[in-house]
């Protein structure tokens, strides 16, 4: 799904955009949490360089405060387990 570059465009209002934006990232979030491993691991089935990347193409009015909530939140990132690129990522 994160392929599509107008994945965001395709939704008219801008709070459907925010709203779907929130869905992923809380989504993210509830996998990292449950899943024994988390989804920062290279064997997940959660995209999360492209959930990354796809928050900072937006403004960082629209995404500064999801992107804390992963930074923040989630229980697996600053494992070892997690790749380096994907900890760089959300330091910036």
């Amino acid at each position: 799904m994160l392929e599509n570059p107008n994945l965001i465009a395709q939704f008219q209002r801008e709070e459907t955009q925010l709203f779907v934006l929130r869905v992923m990232v809380g989504l993210v979030i509830l996998y990292d949490h449950v899943h024994p491993h988390g989804a920062f691991v290279k064997a997940s089935n959660v995209d999360v360089k492209g959930c990354v990347k796809l928050l900072k193409d937006q403004p960082a009015v629209r995404s500064e405060g999801l992107l804390n909530a992963l930074r923040y939140t989630t229980k697996h990132l600053n494992e070892d387990a997690t790749p380096k690129h994907i900890k760089n990522l959300l330091a910036a």
